[in-house]
C-alpha cells in the first residue's frame, strides 16, 4: 500500500477482516479501506477473482470499488464514501419494520441480488448484518449490500456471535456444502422474515440445535408474526424460505416477478435430498443472453472460520465450515403417525395337527404360562379374550340348568 493514503481511524473489525476510514492524500476525498487477515495463497487468490468479477459491476445499492489487491500485508479493497448509515439488526432494535418500509427494503434488495444472479455471482453467506440503510423515512432510504469477501466471520469467537453469523445459512449448505443462486434466495428469505419480526426464524443456543432447525424447517409461522403486512407478503417470504431449493424461485429476479405481481405460490414441503456440489451447482439454469461460467467459477467470498474447528477446512462459500457430526438423516425428525391407533398384527394360520407318535402326549398348558400369553398380547386383544370367556361360562350356566327336565325313565319308550 502506497503513501497516497492516509489511515483516519478504524470503523469496525471481525475476525475475517478489519475496515479502515482513509484519506486519498491525491484527490482529498475520504474512503474505505477494508484490510483482509487472511495470508493464505488460496484465499488471496479467491479474493481476487471474487472483486474481478465485482468490479465489472455498476449498480447503486452495491459499493462503487475504486481499487484492490495484494501487498506485503495481505488483500485489500478500497471502495468510494464513508460507511454508510446503520445495519438492518440496529433499525430492528426499534421494532419491526412497516410495509412501506418492509416494500422499500425488499425492492432494493432483489435489485443488488438480480444484478449478482445475472452476472452468475454468488453472495454465498448473506444476512442482515450485511444490509446497511440509509435516509430517514422508508421514501428515502438507500439501501446497500456488503459482506463480500468476509463470508460467516463474527464479532468475536463466541457462540452466541457464531449463531448470529450462521443464521442465514441454507439447509443445502449445513447438508452438503452446495451453494448457489436459490442459495441466495433462501437468506434473503431469512433476512426479510427478521425484518418483519425483529428476530431471527430459527433460534438456538448452539450450532447443532440451528443445523437440525434449518434442516427440519422448525420455525414459527409469519402470518402470525407480522399481521400488520398482507398476507401474499408473508406468504412469498416463506416461499423463500422453502425447505427443498426446487421450490423456491432460481434467482432473485424470479423472486422479483412474483413480488412485483404481488403473489407467492406456496412452496410443498418436501424431505431435503441430499445432492452432490457439482450436480447442485450445474442446476442453476443461466439467465437468457448470460453465459453462465463452470460450477468451480461461481464463488463468493472466502469463508474466514473465527476460529479452528476439528474436522473442517477453510475454502469459499460453496462450502460451509461446520464442526462434523452425524449426518442429516441421522438428525431428520421421524414422520408422525397418521392413524394412532395401531392394529394387531395378524398371526400366521395354524398347520392342521399331523398324525402324533404313539405313547407321545402333548405337554398341557399350564396357567402360568397362559398369564405370560395374555400379557404379551395387546389390550385388545386382551379384552376379546375376557369376552369370551364370559360368553363361555355364560353358556355353561344355561346348559348346566336344563339336564334334570329332559330326562326320561329307563326303558321308556316315546309314543
Amino acid at each position: 500500500m502506497s503513501n497516497r493514503f492516509e489511515i483516519l481511524r478504524p470503523l469496525e473489525e471481525d475476525t475475517a477482516s478489519k475496515l479502515l476510514l482513509v484519506r486519498d492524500n491525491k484527490r482529498e476525498n475520504e474512503l474505505r479501506l477494508r484490510r483482509f487477515k487472511t495470508q493464505k495463497p488460496e484465499e488471496i487468490e479467491g479474493l481476487r477473482e471474487l472483486f474481478r468479477q465485482l468490479a465489472g459491476l455498476e449498480n447503486r445499492h452495491l459499493d462503487r470499488l475504486i481499487d484492490y489487491g495484494a501487498d506485503k500485508d495481505g488483500f485489500y479493497t478500497i471502495v468510494a464514501g464513508p460507511l454508510p448509515g446503520e445495519t438492518l439488526p440496529e433499525i430492528l432494535e426499534r421494532g419491526p419494520l412497516t410495509e412501506k418500509e418492509f416494500t422499500s427494503l425488499t425492492v432494493q434488495l432483489l435489485e443488488a441480488l438480480s444484478a449478482l444472479h445475472e452476472s452468475a455471482i454468488v453472495h454465498g453467506s448473506l444476512r442482515p448484518e450485511y444490509v446497511r440503510i440509509s435516509g430517514k423515512s422508508a421514501a428515502d432510504w438507500q439501501v446497500t449490500l456488503h459482506g463480500f469477501g468476509q463470508g460467516f466471520a463474527s464479532k468475536d469467537d463466541s457462540p452466541e456471535e457464531q449463531i448470529r453469523a450462521y443464521r442465514c445459512a441454507a439447509p443445502e449448505q449445513w447438508q452438503d456444502g452446495s451453494t448457489r443462486r436459490r442459495t441466495d434466495v433462501y437468506a434473503l428469505g431469512c433476512i426479510l422474515y427478521e425484518a418483519l419480526t425483529a428476530r431471527a426464524p430459527f433460534d438456538a443456543r448452539v450450532m447443532k440445535e440451528l443445523r437440525l432447525k434449518h434442516l427440519s424447517h422448525d420455525i414459527p409461522p409469519l402470518t402470525k408474526l407480522a399481521s400488520h403486512v398482507p398476507a401474499w407478503m408473508t406468504s412469498w417470504v416463506m416461499h423463500l424460505m422453502s425447505l427443498d431449493p426446487e421450490q423456491r424461485p432460481r434467482k432473485a429476479g424470479a423472486a422479483r416477478t412474483q413480488f412485483e405481481k404481488q403473489e407467492a405460490p406456496q412452496a410443498v414441503e418436501q424431505t431435503p435430498r441430499p445432492l452432490p456440489v457439482q450436480q447442485a451447482a450445474a442446476t442453476a439454469a443461466p439467465p437468457p443472453g448470460v453465459a453462465m461460467p463452470p460450477p468451480q467459477n461461481l464463488r463468493s467470498a472466502p469463508v474466514m472460520l473465527p476460529r479452528t474447528q476439528p474436522g473442517t477446512h477453510n475454502a469459499t462459500s460453496s462450502t460451509i465450515p461446520i464442526a462434523a457430526g452425524p449426518h442429516v438423516a441421522a438428525n431428520r425428525p421421524k414422520p408422525e403417525a397418521t392413524n394412532p391407533v395401531v392394529p394387531a398384527p395378524r398371526r400366521a394360520p395354524t398347520p392342521a395337527p399331523g398324525p402324533r407318535p404313539s405313547g407321545i402326549r402333548p405337554a398341557p398348558a399350564t396357567a402360568p404360562l397362559l398369564m405370560g400369553k395374555l400379557k404379551q398380547q395387546k389390550p385388545v386383544a386382551i379384552a376379546a379374550a375376557v369376552v369370551l370367556v364370559l360368553l363361555c361360562l355364560f353358556v355353561v350356566s344355561r346348559c348346566g340348568g336344563k339336564p334334570e327336565a329332559v330326562k326320561t325313565k329307563a326303558g321308556q319308550v316315546k309314543r
